[in-house]
């Protein structure tokens, strides 16, 4: 076998290694950011709406940038958003949910550079607990959140009991 072919052999052998050790590390860096910022447990309702209580106490007084009207639509009030203030950088959006058909209670934490790093601006979540919640209904934006900063974007309950509690930091 010539030199050549031997070189060609290696490089294809190593490629094929290093593909490897990237799919794996994609594999495990998914996992444990999963781990790390997606916490489910199963608990009674009783302990849901104490959770509940104590994350909607910090804002006291403050009304939701988004509201759920009639028909599940959402409603964006734009007058909570200053048009001519700097924007606060925030550091994480987070989700508590709690679904009373499962009791479970699921409390995501989004680090806020991960969004930044989304390829559109616009952003939804939840589609798959049977909340659709598309920023594009509203045309809320990453820019609007920063302007706005740290509060409460969304408190919502259903006729089941289920309830959505989603804020900024």
């Amino acid at each position: 076998m010539s030199s050549n072919k031997k070189t060609w052999i290696s490089v294809v052998i190593a490629s094929v290694i290093v593909i490897g050790i990237l799919a794996v590390s994609a594999v495990g860096g998914t996992a444990y950011f999963i781990y790390r910022h997606v916490h489910t447990q199963q608990v009674p309702i009783e302990h849901a709406d104490r959770q509940f209580g104590e994350a909607r106490a910090r804002f006291a007084g403050q009304q939701p940038l988004i509201e759920m009207r009639k028909g599940d639509e959402p409603f964006l009030h734009r007058e909570v958003i200053p048009k001519d203030l700097p924007a606060t950088k925030l550091d994480t959006l987070r989700v508590l949910a709690y679904d009373t058909r499962a009791n479970k209670l699921v409390n995501v934490s989004i680090p806020m550079w991960l969004l930044r790093m989304a390829p559109t601006n616009h952003f939804s979540f939840m589609k798959d607990n049977g909340i659709d919640f598309d920023s594009d209904k509203v045309h809320l934006t990453l820019d609007d959140l920063e302007r706005r900063g740290p509060g409460l974007l969304l408190d919502q309950a259903d006729r089941r009991g289920s309830q959505v509690l989603v804020w900024t930091e």
